[in-house]
């Protein structure tokens, strides 16, 4: 019998079964898939599951998609632009959504709780919606209608939480064990990690070999699945190195750039500004997978920036006025890209691309 992987702890090393109820370790931390042998049955043509080789391996009757496109990119003069929400449901999360609602399929699921700032919650909503799963989408009570309209749209419950992310996550971990349903945040999944790979595959793809990346990063799933799919790609062969990566954080919640700029490991300790932004969708104080989203950004030669709101908002202004409406979360990092390049961060004479993540029809 072929392996088909394992999850293993980010921070003992434990294994977990591939397909077990686990969805984080007994010792508190995040799990990420371990490859083992390819997937016995061949990629689909078209979708995110063109790269079902490099995906956890799920059958091809339980695999979800919704007609994934290759996001397209494109040249602003000084950088590049990898325009991520013409995914299905507006978000890059549509990537991590897909492999999430597939696996949950794989292991019969027939009904799970989501904890989400607005996009996550959508894409997995439409996936899960696809996969015939029931879902129950916990977000907090201030998140932008738009998002909300959209997750109702697609079937799911919707539960509105006073507060801000941590109350909402501790909210759909407790309904989970109340009502028997699987936990399948995108914050904790491995499954949902490792669709963020097909990122760094597509970009090869493109033929596109960026010198640097910038990021708007809350949890940070991107981020890492871009660094585990450049490595794959590395050792491989197909590409040279690994792009050096940059996250983008707002100034009132950057734990990871905070943690970064103080030399730690981690973010565990950090304590953030606290309050509110336009850039709903990464207020994460808490990012449980901030020990690899930093060893990656390190390893990558990159780093961390943060930018206010009113550099936020100017970003999202000039980037509309261009033609291109992104969400605030995603205009993070356009204003990140700019005060890297004052910084010298990101020469002038080398290829950046920035990663428009949402759509700006959802904070509406």
């Amino acid at each position: 019998m072929s392996d088909p992987g394992a999850l293993v702890c980010a921070t003992c090393g434990e294994e977990h079964p591939l397909w077990g109820a686990a969805w984080r370790c007994a010792c508190g931390g995040p799990l990420s898939w371990r490859p083992g042998a390819p997937a016995p049955e061949p990629p689909a043509r078209t979708g995110l599951w063109r790269w079902a080789e490099h995906l956890p391996p799920v059958a091809a009757a339980h695999r979800v998609t919704l007609g994934e496109v290759a996001t397209p990119v494109l040249d602003a003069g000084d950088r590049r632009l990898k325009l991520e929400y013409f995914s299905p449901s507006g978000s890059f999360k549509d990537r991590g959504s897909a492999v999430l609602a597939s696996a949950l399929r794989q292991m019969g699921v027939t009904a799970a709780t989501l904890d989400s700032s607005g996009n996550a919650g959508a894409a997995g909503s439409a996936y899960l919606a696809a996969a015939g799963i029931a879902a129950t989408v916990f977000v907090p009570a201030h998140t932008s209608p738009g998002k909300l309209r959209q997750i109702r749209a697609y079937g799911s419950r919707l539960e509105l939480v006073d507060g801000g992310r941590a109350e909402t996550t501790a909210a759909a971990q407790a309904a989970a064990v109340e009502h028997g349903a699987r936990y399948a945040s995108h914050l904790w999944s491995p499954f949902f990690v490792a669709g963020m790979r097909t990122f760094a595959f597509e970009l090869a793809r493109q033929g596109d070999r960026p010198d640097a990346i910038v990021f708007p990063v809350g949890s940070g799933s991107l981020l890492l699945g871009a660094y585990d799919g450049f490595r794959v790609l590395r050792d491989a062969g197909l590409v040279e190195r690994i792009p050096r990566l940059f996250g983008a954080q707002v100034d009132v919640c950057a734990p990871l750039a905070d943690a970064f700029a103080a030399g730690l490991d981690s973010a565990e300790d950090i304590e953030v500004a606290g309050g509110g932004s336009i850039a709903e969708g990464i207020l994460i104080a808490a990012p449980p997978r901030s020990r690899e989203i930093l060893a990656a950004v390190r390893d990558s030669g990159g780093g961390f920036v943060t930018v206010d709101d009113a550099q936020v908002a100017a970003a999202r202004d000039a980037l509309a006025r261009a033609g291109v409406y992104a969400e605030p979360t995603s205009a993070v990092a356009q204003a990140g890209f700019a005060a890297l390049a004052r910084a010298g961060a990101v020469p002038a004479d080398r290829s950046t691309l920035v990663v428009l993540t949402g759509s700006g029809l959802k904070a509406s």
